[in-house]
């Protein structure tokens, strides 16, 4: 029996050593497998990293912040007239200036100072533009030529609005001085009113007489301002007597014209109206209306 009992422990141990033998095999792969595992998933969160760094890189933002920075910095922004602050102005390499407005009414040409903001670096002789804001005409007058301004604004000619007339901008518009002086209605709004730098309206008494005809009508007469020449002068006796009283001897000049089948006569002694035709003796193509005056 004791050594039928080594025989079965031999064989026991010889059973276990060779378990242990095949068992270590078995675990050793599994350990290599459990190994290789770690670097797969290192290798899909390396892959993970520069993709999230490349969606956080925005070199767009960057270029488009040194672009605005260059603009600002070369003293010459596309346009210094949307700034309407003085310290934004100057900050965006513009300059603060007072520009002359006009307007154009009842009582003649009114000039009033407008800050407004304009590149430092600036060319071309004087110039006046104008543009509508729902309504409210707005003229200005630049001394140098503004490149900078939106398509709101218009350069002034004859056919913009009166306002752009009472610049000292040159504008050769006799067809427009009519309405220009007309809309004026008072002497000393008449008197004053310039065109170009020149006074151009004066300030006359005008009898309508009706159609052509012999007689002369009653209907009183109205002081009106029409474009003149001669402006300023003063050739009225100074004991006359306003028409229609006796003209004492008086020999003024006197002009006549016809608007829509009406005649109407000027007495002057100083500024002539243009547009208007001398009344003269004896010529049988005027009107029998420039009787009605003092001649």
């Amino acid at each position: 029996m004791p050594f039928a009992y080594r025989l079965r422990s031999c064989g026991l141990l010889l059973v276990l050593a060779c378990n242990k033998g095949g068992g270590a095999g078995t675990d050793t792969d599994a350990t290599d497998a459990t190994a290789t595992q770690p670097p797969v998933t290192t290798t899909t969160t390396t892959t993970s990293g520069p993709t999230t760094d490349d969606t956080a890189t925005t070199p767009t933002t960057t270029d488009a912040t040194a672009t605005t920075d260059e603009s600002a910095t070369t003293g010459a922004p596309a346009q210094c007239s949307i700034y309407t602050d003085e310290s934004a102005c100057g900050q965006n390499g513009c300059e603060w200036a007072q520009i002359l407005g006009y307007t154009h009414g009842t009582q003649g040409c009114l000039g009033s100072i407008r800050d407004f903001c304009v590149p430092k670096q600036v060319s071309g002789g004087l110039t006046s533009v104008w543009r509508d804001d729902d309504g409210d005409i707005e003229v200005l007058q630049f001394p140098h030529n503004p490149t900078d301004l939106g398509p709101e604004w218009s350069v002034c000619d004859c056919d913009g609005p009166l306002a752009c007339l009472c610049t000292s901008q040159t504008l050769d518009c006799p067809g427009r001085m009519d309405e220009f002086c007309g809309l004026i209605g008072s002497d000393a709004g008449c008197t004053n009113a310039a065109s170009g730098g020149n006074l151009v309206c004066g300030w006359f008494n005008v009898s309508k007489e009706g159609p052509p005809d012999p007689s002369c009508d009653d209907s009183p007469s109205e002081d009106r301002c029409l474009p003149g020449t001669n402006l300023g002068a003063d050739d009225c006796p100074k004991l006359a007597l306003p028409y229609p009283n006796v003209c004492q001897g008086e020999q003024n000049p006197i002009f006549w014209r016809e608007v829509d089948g009406v005649v109407e006569v000027i007495n002057v002694c100083g500024p002539e109206p243009i547009g208007w035709s001398r009344c003269v003796a004896d010529d049988p193509n005027q009107p029998e209306d420039c009787k009605c005056r003092c001649l």
